[in-house]
């Protein structure tokens, strides 16, 4: 089990760790940052840099405010063929009820990212025999608070391939103070939306020309008049403008 940890003192861990048996102790992989003082994408990169290092076959990602279902890494691992560079399961509220649709069997195109994204660290795998380190080094240029978005995104756009793992999922916490927000249509949300896309379609607009397309879409502020009140039928990672068009 590898775990970063870019916050805490060691000592401090240490004696944290001692709630639990040794035998799951000694299963840590603990790499201290704790004085590098991370912001989430480097921190995000410093640990796929760590797999890679440590020669991982098979990354199971998971944020520490979220929690998976208890047969998640054994149906990961079981469902797990090598020909994917990345795989997926269905998010679940708290409460037990989808966060989102049941999610696509195999994400294979830019597509079905462009303007929302179902991809995080909480839900997803990644083959890192399928990752080179100059690929992850490249990633650096992903300045952004939503990076989870920016990853899945470039590893689209390289031409990687995405599989649905079933019969398990995460729980994820929705919650105001969350960076995505609880896809509440108003007026600030959507602002926050807005930005959040601009910025991420430029970082994206060198891979792909339809970024620029985006770009000029998103620059209009009625985008979020638009759209203000209106109900979202799912809820998408920056999915509540996605259904605005021209018109």
């Amino acid at each position: 089990m590898l775990l970063i940890n870019d916050n805490i003192p060691m000592d401090v861990l240490a004696d944290r760790l001692k709630i639990y048996k040794k035998s799951f102790a000694d299963r840590l992989h603990i790499v201290d940052k704790s004085t590098y003082k991370l912001l989430p994408y480097e921190l995000r990169i410093e640990l796929l840099f760590e797999a890679l290092a440590d020669r991982t076959e098979l990354l199971i990602l998971l944020d520490c405010d979220d929690m998976a279902k208890s047969n998640r890494v054994s149906e990961v691992v079981k469902q797990y063929d090598g020909k994917y560079d990345f795989y997926y399961n269905d998010l679940f509220l708290l409460n037990g009820m989808n966060a989102m649709p049941r999610l696509p069997e195999i994400t294979n195109k830019i597509e079905c990212l462009l303007e929302c994204n179902y991809l995080g660290f909480s839900n997803c795998a990644i083959n890192m025999r399928h990752i080179k380190e100059e690929f992850i080094e490249s990633l650096k240029e992903g300045t952004t608070e939503i990076f989870d978005w920016y990853l899945f995104s470039r590893m689209l756009l390289a031409g990687m391939t995405g599989k649905r793992i079933g019969n398990t999922g995460t729980y994820y916490r929705i919650y105001v103070n969350n960076i995505a927000g609880i896809s509440k249509c108003t007026i600030s949300e959507l602002e926050k939306e807005r930005h959040i896309k601009l910025k991420h379609y430029g970082m994206l607009k060198k891979y792909d020309g339809r970024y620029r397309e985006l770009i000029e879409k998103y620059e209009n502020p009625d985008i979020c008049r638009c759209r203000i009140g209106s109900d979202t039928n799912a809820y998408f990672w920056w999915g509540m403008l996605s259904e605005w068009s021209d018109r």
